[in-house]
Parts: C-alpha cells; structure tokens; sequence
C-alpha cells in the first residue's frame, strides 16, 4: 500500500534504498528541526514587524489621538483600537503615542516612558528582557513589547515531538542497516520523520511516500501514492524539476515552488533533492517544507512597505501644496515692504513698514520651520555639499542671532579652543541654521549674563574633521524631568497658560533633526538656576585651500517667468535694484515667444504654473534648435524644492533652485554664478564604438548610437518620474536597463552610477536614491553632448557606403 511501480505494488524497497532513505531522514530531520526553529521565529517577528508598520498607518491616517494615547493591545483583554490583521502575541501591549504629548503622564503607558524617545525603525530589539520594537511616523509614534516567550509561543509541543521523533530514529538506525527490521517498521520509521518524503525513479514513478508527503499533497482520502503520482504531474514545474536530469554529482539540490492545493489555495514549498544510483539505476530522493507562513509574512510587509510609502507621497505633495499657498502670499508681502522701505518716508510710516519687514521675516521664518520640520519627518531634507569657512558662518550665525541679545543687554561671544579649518565641504545654511537656533535660544532664557559660543576640535581623520560647538547661556535652566522632551516638535521647557517665553518650540527639534541628517549629534546639560550648555558634534570633510580669482560682473539680462503678477513685480524691482534689465512673462508659452526675439543671461522659471508648467517650458528652451537659442543658466523658483525632485529638475534642464520667499543675497549670488563659465566634462570616444565602426561600417554604428540614446533617455525619464513619485521599483528597473545600454556602447562611467543606482534603489531610502540618481542624471547629459554632437557631425557628411 506504500508503494506503486509499473502499476504494480513493491512488497519491498531495495535494500541501498532503504538504508539512503533512513539515512538521509536522520540527517534532514536534525536540520529541519533547527531550520524550522529559526525560520518560525523569523516569520513571528516578520509578521509583527508588518503588524506594527499596519498598525501605525492607521494610527497616522484614521485614528483620533488627540486626546492622548491610545491602548492598541491589551495583554489581557486582546487587540482592540487599531487592528492590524495579525493576531497579537500573548501578553502584549502596544500603545499609539502622539509625538506632541508624548506619554504626559498616561498611566496606559508607563510602561514605555523611558523608551518614548526611542525609534528601533520597527524592528524588535531585547529591552530589559523582553521584546520591544518602536516606529515613527509624522504625529504618532507606535510601541510594542512582549515577552521573549512570545517568540516560541505554540512551537515547544511540536519541537519536543519532532525531538522524541528523531531519537527514536537514531535508536533504529543501526537495525536498520542490518534489514532486521520488517517492511512494516521501515514505513513506520520513515512516517515518523517531521518532514515529508518522496522516492521517485527516473520516470516519475512514486517508489516510496511518507503519511506526511501525503498530507501535503492530497486533501481527500484514500491518501495513496498513486493518487499522490497524479497530484504531483498536475504541478508541473515541480514535477519536472523533481526529474530532470542534471549532473550534480550527488549533490543536494534546493528550490521553491508556488503549488495550488484546491481552488483559491495557493501554497509555497522549499524542495530538496538528491539522485542516487541504486542497483545501476537513478533514484530522486526528495523532502519538501510548506514555507506558505514565511511569504504570507513577506506579503504583509510588502503590503505595509505600499502604505507607508503611499503615505509618505501623500505627505510630500501635502507639503509641496501648502509651501506653495504659504510662501507666495508672504514672498509678495516681505518684497513689497523691502522695496517700500527704500523710498523717503515720513519716520512714522518708515517705523511702520520696517515692522512689517520684521513681522513678515518672523512669519516667514515660523513657515520655514514648519517646512524644515515637515521634511526632516519624511527624510526630504536637502543638504548641499559647498566649500565654506568654518569659522566664518560659525561667526555670521551669532551675530546675527545677537541682534535680539542687545535689546536685553545681553552679550553674545565667540570663541575657539583650537584653530578651525577654514576651508571644508558641507552645508553652510545648515550648520548656520543649528547655531542661529540654539543662540536665539539661549538668548530667549536668558535676562542677565551672557551666552557663549565655544568651539573645539573633536576629532581629525585623514580628510575629515568632527568639530564640537557649545552654546552655553546663563539663563534659567531646564529642570530634568523636561531634558526628554526637550528636542520634540512644539514642546517647550515652560508650559502653562502663563508662559513669559515666545515661540513655537520647534527650534531645537529642528536642530537636533539637521544634526542628524548632517551626520552629527546635539545634547544638553544644564542646572536649574544656572543655565544650559548645549552640545554639536559635526563631521566635515576638509577642502584645499585655493587660490582666489577676481570675481566676474554679474548677468545684466535677466527673464523671469512666473504666473503670478505679486511675484513677478516683487523680483523685478529687487533685479532692478541691482542694475539688471528685467523682461517678465506670464506664461511658458509667452516666455517661449520672446526667446525666439530676445537673449539673457539668466532665466527665472516658476516650476509651477498652469497649462504649460516650468519644467515643461524648460525642456522647450533646452530642446530648441535655433541658432540664437538660450544656453545659459536656467534657475527654477519654488516654495518646496523636495529632494527627491531634484533629478528630474536637471534632467528637464534645471540648472539650479532659488527657494521662495525670493532674498536679496541669493538674487545677487545668482546673478554672479550665471555669468561664470559653464564647465562640461569632455567625453572621448570610447573604445568599442571604435571596434563596431571597423566591424560594422559608419552607418551601422551610428545607428547603434541612435538607438543607445533613445532607450538612455526613456531610462532617464523613468528614473527621474520615479524618484519624484517614490517608486523606487520603477527606478531599479530603468536604472538596470540604463545600464545594459551604455555597457553596449562602451560609456562606462554612465554604465556603472546606473548599476550603483540600481542596487541604492533596492536597499536605500528616497533621498539616498534621488541623490544617486542626480549622479546618473550628470554624467548622462556629458554622453548626451557627446552623441549628439557625434549624430549631427555624422549627419552633415556624406553617407559612408
């Protein structure tokens, strides 16, 4: 009943074969017990992982929170809240914390005060002997923890069984060997074993089957091999698998399949295989895993992987919308006041508009930071890499943060405890921000004293340095119990409805979120009473020092292309102011028209507009083939330049961002880079065009380039829409296919930043892509040149036959 062949039943396998098959049951047994172990406890872990990221999505999208946190599981009474669709482990709390409030003294999680500020990225860590996972999202933050317990909860039964199984079987082994032991023993042996087993002959014919392959296979009784026979041929890459023939020299083979068990079932198996040669004829043994719990489990995080990301979209065109609505109506109002202010006022009304330049700067700068936050909360911040003086922007932030320190009588000092090197590459702005912000702070708690600015040399590597700022105040101290709360969005150190302090309390969180992405550190020390000292540590790369050149006139033609009249008027007269001669445009279409009559030096693009938007306009102006066509400097205006668009922005022609609020000093900066030579890699001709012109002719070759730079630029525009749209499947793919493609022609430099792109967009995060990917976009415009050029010079000789 155990076996079929040729139709007709084996009273006995052969000997070589049972004792193969004894054999390779103790071995299998003993490492499926250990593969199953590790595996169950994975795909446990994988499963909450996915429960948690479901569990915050709901959290951020439909929960109400605002009134403090809410129990999500409840280790005694079950799941109840937010249900994820994963049933909760034994004796576990999760707990839904809004990111304003924190746990504010919530006894439902006490628990978790001491670790709210900890984010494990929704991977569980051991946090004082139990498991504990964390994940943030924009307004609420998700905790977990569970005993270590959980991780084998429903799997000590089964193990202790397989244990006894595999015992039992290594008692028999010897007897075995020996053929003392009947027919009967052998099939109860082989039915003991934890996994399901087949031997199969070259032709498919079922010589031996365990009660476990028969489970597996067949749902209705009789479970015979011969129904099992017709079960596996219905599977038919499984089946074909299990009897090809390859030359593996005995060598164990392992692959996973996806088998249909009924109607609407689907199952996926780990298959192992040897062939064996018994009395000069092959023989497949087999043992199968039922792996279904592991891809569910790889399912559901890739389903929570979808909601988070599509979450994240819907963040980052939200922000992109309300930077827009936001900064255009304060850009007009702030420029308006700075070109009022220059006329000759009466002192009243003088009085009045330079409060109102100071009031919209404040709004401007509450506006900033609500952005900077809102970026730094999806990871869109933009960090530029520039060569600046260290000590010099260390220097301008605390000036011009002492502004207001005057007013209390206040001093603000600066000092060094070893020299700063003068040249480095990073981000200015940023580092200019942090100081400014953790000066005006400390200005803020202060009434008598002074605040100090120290800077020192931690640490000098090769070409990097890390450097440490303190930011000490002799103000009124924070008390301890605030310290954990101190660095979160609108938390402050003093609450109540008589606060003496303005602000928002987004400074610090601010701060310690650009020191992070700068890869550095901020903390604090302080005594109630006394003051605080708050502590930088930034790591820069070190730059050679160069020799100065004499600064070139700035552009003095200048088109600016913009929808809105206010914004228009608003960076025509600061352009003014400056000697330039403006041009305006209302439209794409209207700026296209007066190029075809009229060059500048320098275009202003509002990336959004209606009907023809800036990058749509651009890419006209780049595309053009008029003799007198504009190659300069094309800079785009916009209130929310995301990090993530930046590889479309120069791909359309963008050469670089002017952020609104418009400012006076970036005006003046760009009009003196829009006059500096434009520096272009020059490609040469690589090799292997070389070789397919001596083995294909010119026409050929030429034809093979064409074809390269139509499937380079569909590659190009994949990338570029994906990283906009984080669809980071959709850039691997076009990043892979960009790659193939320059590898044919031989332009090996563009071939490998698209395979490097292609393995960042598989593993990184959004801007880590869009960064790899503004690489790709740079050296293919170079190759783009060169084709070209190489197309067009083609073009006008004759044809070479």
């Amino acid at each position: 009943m155990f076996g079929t062949r040729n139709k007709t039943v084996t009273s006995r396998p052969p000997a070589e074969s049972r004792t193969a098959i004894v054999v390779i049951v103790l071995i299998s047994s003993l490492a499926f017990l250990l593969f199953q172990a590790r595996k169950d406890a994975l795909d446990n872990l994988l499963l909450h992982q996915a429960r948690l990221a479901i569990q915050l999505a709901a959290a951020e999208s439909g929960a109400d929170t605002s009134n403090g946190v809410t129990l999500v599981d409840d280790g005694e009474r079950g799941s109840s809240g937010l249900p994820a669709g994963i049933a909760a482990w034994p004796a576990q709390r999760t707990v839904a914390v809004p990111l304003a409030s924190g746990c504010a003294g919530s006894p439902v999680c006490h628990e978790f005060v001491s670790a709210q500020d900890q984010d494990t990225k929704g991977r569980f860590v051991i946090r004082h002997g139990a498991l504990f996972a964390s994940l943030r999202g924009s307004k609420v933050a998700v905790m977990t923890s569970a005993p270590l317990s959980a991780l084998a909860a429903g799997l000590f039964g089964r193990i202790a069984m397989d244990i006894a199984a595999v015992f039992f079987l290594a008692c028999l082994l010897l007897l075995v060997r020996e053929s003392r032991l009947s027919d009967y023993s052998v099939h109860r042996l082989l039915d003991a074993s934890p996994i399901p087993l087949l031997l199969i002959d070259a032709q498919g014919q079922i010589e031996f089957a365990n009660r476990q392959a028969l489970d597996l296979f067949l749902d209705d009784p009789p479970r015979a091999p011969g129904r099992l026979q017709e079960a596996l041929r219905q599977e038919g890459p499984l089946f074909s698998w299990l009897i090809s023939e390859q030359d593996t020299g005995g060598a164990i083979e392992t692959s996973e399949f996806e088998t249909s068990r009924n109607a609407g079932s689907r199952r996926h198996l780990l298959v192992s295989r040897q062939s064996l040669a018994v009395r000069s004829k092959r023989m497949i043994i087999a043992s199968v895993a039922d792996i279904t719990v592991r891809h569910e489990a790889e399912s559901a995080l890739v389903k929570a992987k979808n909601a988070a990301e599509a979450l994240e979209r819907m963040k980052s065109e939200s922000l992109a919308m309300m930077s827009h609505e936001l900064r255009t109506p304060v850009n007009g109002v702030l420029g308006l006041a700075q070109l009022l202010v220059q006329y000759e006022l009466p002192d009243g009304a003088a009085q009045i508009v330079r409060r109102m330049i100071q009031a919209g700067k404040t709004l401007a700068v509450i506006i900033n930071d609500i952005v900077d936050l809102a970026l730094l909360e999806v990871r869109h911040i933009r960090l530029e890499r520039r060569r600046f003086d260290l000590r010099e922007v260390i220097t301008g932030a605390a000036t011009l943060a002492s502004a207001a320190a005057a007013e209390k009588g206040l001093a603000v000092r600066v000092s060094a405890l070893a020299p700063l090197p003068s040249a480095v590459f990073g981000d200015p702005a940023r580092l200019q921000q942090i100081v400014i912000n953790l000066v005006s702070n400390g200005i803020k708690f202060t009434e008598a004293g002074h605040i100090e600015v120290k800077t020192d040399v931690a640490a000098r590597i090769d070409a990097s340095i890390e450097i440490v700022i303190d930011v000490t105040d002799t103000g009124i101290g924070i008390a301890p119990e605030v310290i954990p709360r101190l660095f979160r969005p609108f938390s402050q150190a003093e609450t109540g409805h008589e606060k003496r302090f303005e602000g928002t309390g987004l400074g610090l969180a601010i701060s310690k979120g650009l020191a992070e992405a700068m890869g550095g550190s901020i903390s604090v020390r302080s005594t109630v009473g006394l003051g605080s000292t708050f502590s930088v540590r930034l790591p820069f790369e070190l730059a050679q020092r160069e020799e100065s050149a004499a600064k070139p006139a700035p552009a003095s033609r200048v088109l600016i292309v913009d929808d809105v009249a206010l914004n228009r008027d608003v960076v025509s007269e600061l352009l003014r102011a400056e000697g330039c001669d403006v041009t305006t445009a209302g439209s794409g279409q209207d700026a296209l028209d007066i190029l075809k009559t009229q060059r500048f030096d320098l275009i202003l693009m509002d990336i959004r507009m209606p009907v023809m938007d800036g990058l749509t306009t651009t890419a006209a102006i780049r595309s053009s083939r008029e003799p007198n066509r504009h190659t300069g400097p094309i800079l785009g205006l916009t209130a929310n330049p995301l990090p993530t668009d930046r590889p479309i922005y120069l791909l359309r022609g963008i050469d670089g961002i002017i952020e609104k609020p418009v400012e006076v000093d970036t005006l003046r900066s760009a009009l003196r880079q829009a006059t500096l030579p434009t520096q272009t890699v020059a490609i040469e001709e690589p090799e292997r065009i070389e070789r397919l012109r001596q083995k294909l002719g010119q026409n050929r070759t030429l034809r093979i380039v064409a074809a390269f730079e139509q499937t380079a630029a569909d590659a190009l525009e994949g990338i570029a829409t994906g990283c906009a749209r984080a669809g980071l499947d959709a850039v691997a793919e076009n990043a892979h296919r960009l790659a193939g493609a320059a590898s044919n022609v031989g332009f090996e430099q563009l071939a490998d930043a698209a395979a490097d792109l292609e393995q960042i967009a598989r593993t990184a995060s959004a801007t880590e892509v869009a960064d790899a990917a503004l690489t790709v976009v740079t050296i293919y415009r170079d190759v783009q040149r060169y084709v070209r050029v190489l197309l067009s010079s083609a073009a006008a000789e004759p044809e070479n036959r």
